[in-house]
């Protein structure tokens, strides 16, 4: 199948996976698993945002694709069905922060790297409060 869908971005930026909050991390997976035929590839604990939370990350449908990642907090307060963080990669992650801030979102905490995966990683909140994960891949 062609894709009749002109491609591009600007700055370099590409569009490179999603993520769907869950309550109950475990059953959604057995639920997507069973029904979508998603792959799981990687689990990862960390924090987002201050609150600590536990992934799994699934296989891209075709190669160089998008990815779907399922995400739930551990403390036990998900949020309302309907949120999703979007991710993007960069390749100046910093420039990328600045532009948010510059056209009215925010980046909470600092950029960090996480050697695991081979990236830099920041958290951008758009204007109404929109989680955007853009990594940019370090040591390449």
């Amino acid at each position: 199948m062609t894709d009749p869908r002109p491609a591009g971005s600007n700055f370099g930026m590409t569009y490179m996976f999603a993520k769907t909050f869950v309550a109950d991390l475990e059953a959604m997976a057995r639920f997507y698993e069973a029904v979508l035929g998603l792959i799981p590839f990687a689990r990862h604990q960390d924090t987002m945002l201050g609150r600590p939370i536990s992934e799994i990350m699934y296989q891209a449908s075709y190669p160089g694709g998008p990815a779907f990642t399922m995400i739930s907090y551990t403390d036990g307060n998900p949020p309302p069905p309907g949120e999703a963080v979007q991710g993007f990669v960069a390749t100046d992650l910093g420039a990328t922060c600045e532009r948010a801030i510059a056209h009215g979102g925010t980046v909470p905490q600092p950029i960090r790297e996480v050697p695991e995966y081979g990236i830099k990683v920041a958290f951008i909140l758009d204007p109404e409060g929109h989680v955007i994960e853009v990594i940019e891949m370090i040591g390449q």
